[in-house]
């Protein structure tokens, strides 16, 4: 027994009684036979199945409140109370009432303590006729669970920013206790002819129990209640909370309005309304701190956007999280018909509060997840944990001492939120804004009309198909190519130097691309040339030592360059200098050399390079000397790829030092060799690079950061952009060479014509695209493949040509949902080719004989600790507070593993 159905410390009361029913009625704990309850002074009346035996009902009290809670009294069944004065049985009468005898079941109200005790508590409230407000209008709700945390000055902020951009805001202050924003605008010396109490007044006493008296009375005042002066058309209204001048609670209380033939949603739909009277698209309500019914009938409309604000300290994230749990057990919002629940963390400094910071966004994570706690049966496709995963991360706001001490005025309070920039962490909480033109001029409704959107998605299938697997297409495939910032830092950072640098990434991140671009260019300056980068000076040719077998390589061959390089700098023939290729000479060492000598393998390396020079060592000279020779006469830059055909694994020492001699002291020797006239670029894997360096991986790995192939979500989102303009499947078009230097808001608006803004209609609850994107593709490392992100364009452009009544976006959101699956399955075909492994891992999981729901215990799975930290170092797992597993979409799909929110809808939890 947990601790929340567990028997009551102490009974003092029918009060004690009525509030443990109450909670185990919610958890869905009473019996059958019992149907509702009631809790008076002098009696506790149960009402039951007719036929119900008083001794089962005894019982059951008994394993309720603690054995021997009750007992038969002259006849009369007892329920006992604590009274420390006497030693006698003291106790509540317990009256047993037929169901036929029963009044009807009462009407339950949106409201945090229910009135009515049945076991109808176990079950959400009934959700509102209408699936949204009148005119759409969004109504946003700001609570917190303790005062003094930001809710107030993140509410103005909120209808300040929405307001600048165009949008028309009703701000109210709801809080009927103690207002914060009333007293900014008093101070401004606004008008102040119409409040909110005024409001909840009319609405209590018009006698067609309806709001439209209020709202046309609303109407005629408050024009005169707007705030500031926006460009666009903005505008922003304030409802004070009272006219009132002296403090004192209110005369007429939100819950007042709930007279029998009103509806439960009553507020809500009037405050709606009044906004849709008043033009506004979006109202902002700042409500009452706390467990309050004050603020509970607009907490628990779920077609409210709830806005959670609370500061890291403990009491209030406690309380924030149980009453985000509470009203995701009440009013669950059902995931793309209502909008999703926010928290703001405020007042955090990330110097000191990293650590709590992220235990923090964990569990309000897990609350605001609770929050949305039915799904519609169009959204049970598999990816809707990727959809609440994006809607349930709180915004971070950090902290600011200027903020401690608010001025008194509206203007001055506006004029610091926008220097401390405050709005700017609102940014992915707040309505959808109104769409900018697209760069270079939207297409006109007559262009529109005209896109033939099956022709773009058939070219998009097309174009990102060929580049899954880019490298294969040949050294000499034309095409452009994207140019990243690890690219052009690499080139940029070695225009009169030439390069001695490791490219570290993924399988899937670009290694085997970059590195047939480079060859195909011939030269580093060529390279740097195609690749947009200036000022490189560097006429150095581009000699290929060793090569991926996944290369293919159409007319010209890296065998080419390596002969055109002996040719015109007199080595030996080339005829003679390949007699043993530099694969060869590799696998003849591993298999004699030992793994401790370290000399004889950077040796082996250093002839390698010279063998790919057409430079033999000769005469006994070693390959040192042979290198410092031609490096009297001859500039080059070595580029080797492929070093995982050749290692496999690093099961042996021996190939663990060959890799490591490479990284560390081919590097340095060439580093020390005089006029550094040769350069050296390693397209390696990560976890080749981590297990061959055993020690000090970190700082080798750190020394070449700027160069990693690490693809952040803005890269992910640049490259679709980029394939998408590739293909010729925009109906807008986008210059290509622009796309590196878009800003973030211009890439994401461009983005807009792929995938819409947002995964639905752009007024539906539905996540945003361009976060959807890289949180479906992404792991737990926080890192999205190149080849993952061309997979998906590839196959979502495919099977959006399905869909063909959509025509306002190339790739459409059903069709996004289901090419997560092909993506998955590609990914860990991809890891089985790149890590054997983690090949391994992800084979026994797939063939597990039983559902798997994430998350899950280590046990279930049949993997050691040793296995899944493995795991959880690649991105695969990672591990929870609770000591259970997750696995990312990105593999969770391919593994055939359930979501534990999936699992809830179909198993009608």
């Amino acid at each position: 027994m947990d601790s929340s159905t567990a028997p009551p410390e102490h009974l003092f009361s029918w009060v004690d009684i009525d509030e443990h029913l109450a909670r185990l009625a919610t958890l869905g704990r009473w019996p059958e036979w019992l149907v509702a309850a009631d809790g008076w002074w002098d009696c506790l009346e149960l009402i039951v199945e007719e036929g119900t035996d008083s001794e089962l009902v005894r019982q059951w009290l008994d394993e309720t409140f603690g054995a021997g809670s009750s007992s038969h009294h002259d006849g009369v069944l007892m329920l006992g109370l604590d009274d420390p004065r006497t030693m006698e049985f003291t106790g509540l009468r317990v009256q047993l009432s037929s169901v036929s005898d029963a009044p009807d079941s009462p009407r339950r109200l949106p409201l945090l303590r229910e009135k009515h005790i049945t076991r109808h508590l176990a079950e959400p409230l009934c959700r509102p006729q209408g699936e949204g407000f009148a005119n759409d209008v969004q109504v946003m709700a700001f609570h917190s669970f303790k005062g003094g945390v930001g809710r107030t000055v993140h509410a103005v902020a909120a209808a300040d920013a929405l307001a600048r951009r165009g949008g028309n805001v009703l701000l109210i202050d709801a809080d009927l206790e103690a207002p914060g924003i009333s007293w900014m605008h008093k101070e401004q010396g606004g008008q102040c002819d119409f409040s909110y109490e005024d409001f909840v007044t009319l609405i209590q006493g018009d006698e067609e129990n309806g709001w439209s008296s209020a709202v046309d009375i609303a109407a005629k005042y408050l024009p005169n209640q707007r705030v500031g002066h926006y460009a666009g058309g903005g505008r922003l209204t304030v409802v004070p909370t009272s006219r009132r001048v002296m403090l004192g609670p209110p005369r007429i209380e939100p819950a007042d309005l709930f007279s029998p033939g009103r509806s439960p949603y009553l507020l809500t739909e009037a405050i709606a309304a009044l906004g849709a009277r008043m033009g506004a698209d979006t109202v902002i309500v700042d409500l009452r701190a706390g467990a309050s019914e004050l603020s509970a009938p607009i907490l628990l409309d779920p077609r409210v956007q709830r806005v959670f604000v609370t500061t890291l300290s403990h009491q209030s994230l406690a309380g924030v999280e149980l009453m985000a749990r509470q009203l995701g057990q009440k009013a669950p919002a059902v995931q793309g018909v209502d909008p999703a629940s926010s928290v703001i963390i405020t007042q955090y400094r990330l110097d000191a509060h990293g650590a709590v910071v992220e235990a923090a966004r964990r569990a309000l994570a897990g609350a605001l997840a609770a929050t949305m706690g039915r799904l519609t049966a169009e959204s049970v496709d598999g990816t809707e944990a990727v959809d609440a995963g994006l809607l349930a991360q709180p915004v971070m706001s950090p902290f600011r001492e200027e903020l401690l001490a608010l001025p008194s005025t509206w203007d001055a309070v506006l004029g610091l939120l926008s220097s401390c920039g405050v709005a700017d962490a609102l940014a992915p909480i707040l309505p959808s804004p109104t769409p900018k033109p697209l760069l270079g001029g939207g297409p006109s409704d007559t262009s529109r009309a005209k896109t033939d959107y099956a022709q773009l998605r058939r070219s998009l299938a097309r174009t990102a198909g060929e580049l899954i697997h880019a490298e294969k297409k040949g050294l000499s495939a034309a095409g452009g190519f994207l140019v990243t910032d690890p690219l052009r830092r690499l080139l940029g950072d070695h225009r009169t130097e030439l390069p001695l640098a490791l490219v570290v990434g993924a399988k899937g991140a670009g290694k085997t691309f970059l590195y047939s671009k480079a060859c195909a260019a011939r030269t580093w300056e060529g390279f740097a040339e195609q690749s947009g980068v200036d000022g490189v000076d560097l006429r150095a040719p581009v000699v290929p030592v060793l090569e991926s077998a996944n290369l293919e390589y159409g007319e010209l061959e890296p065998q080419d360059l390596r002969d055109a390089f002996a040719r015109q700098h007199g080595g030996v023939n080339s005829e003679v200098a390949s007699v043993r290729s530099v694969s060869d000479r590799l696998k003849l060492g591993l298999a004699s050399l030992g793994g401790q000598d370290e000399l004889a393998w950077r040796s082996l390396w250093l002839e390698c390079l010279a063998a790919a020079a057409g430079v033999e060592p000769t005469d006994g000279r070693s390959p040192e000397e042979a290198l410092a020779e031609l490096g009297k006469r001859a500039k080059a830059v070595f580029v080797i790829d492929g070093l995982e055909d050749l290692l496999q694994s690093l099961d042996v020492e021996v190939k663990s030092t060959a890799l490591r001699v490479l990284l560390i002291d081919v590097l340095g020797w060439l580093r020390s060799l005089r006029g550094r006239p040769f350069g050296l670029v390693v397209f390696v894997r990560r976890d080749l690079v981590t297990w061959a360096v055993r020690q000090n991986s970190g700082q080798l790995l750190g020394r070449y950061d700027r160069f990693a192939l690490n693809w952040s979500q803005e890269e992910a989102l640049r490259l679709a952009l980029w394939v998408t303009a590739h293909a010729r499947a925009l109906p807008t078009p986008v210059d290509l060479a622009s796309i590196t230097e878009l800003a973030e808001d211009d890439l994401v608006q461009s983005l807009v014509q792929v995938w819409g803004w947002k995964m639905g209609t752009e007024k539906s609850r539905e996540a945003r695209s361009h976060l959807w994107v890289p949180a479906a593709l992404k792991d737990f490392n926080n890192q999205v493949q190149a080849r993952d992100v061309v997979v998906f364009l590839a196959k979502a452009a495919e099977l959006s040509g399905s869909y063909d009544t959509v025509e306002d976006r190339v790739l459409v959101p059903g069709a996004m949902r289901k090419a997560l699956l092909a993506c998955s399955k590609n990914k860990i075909e991809s890891i089985r080719a790149e890590n054997r492994e983690i090949g391994e891992l992800l084979t026994k999981l797939e063939r597990l004989e039983t559902q798997v729901t994430v998350p899950f215990e280590l046990e279930r799975v049949g993997l050691t600790v040793q296995e899944a930290d493995t795991l959880i170092d690649s991105g695969v797992f990672s591990k929870g507070t609770d000591g259970r597993y997750w696995v990312p979409e990105i593999y969770r799909h391919g593994l055939g593993f359930n979501s534990e929110r999936r699992a809830r809808v179909l198993w009608g939890g």
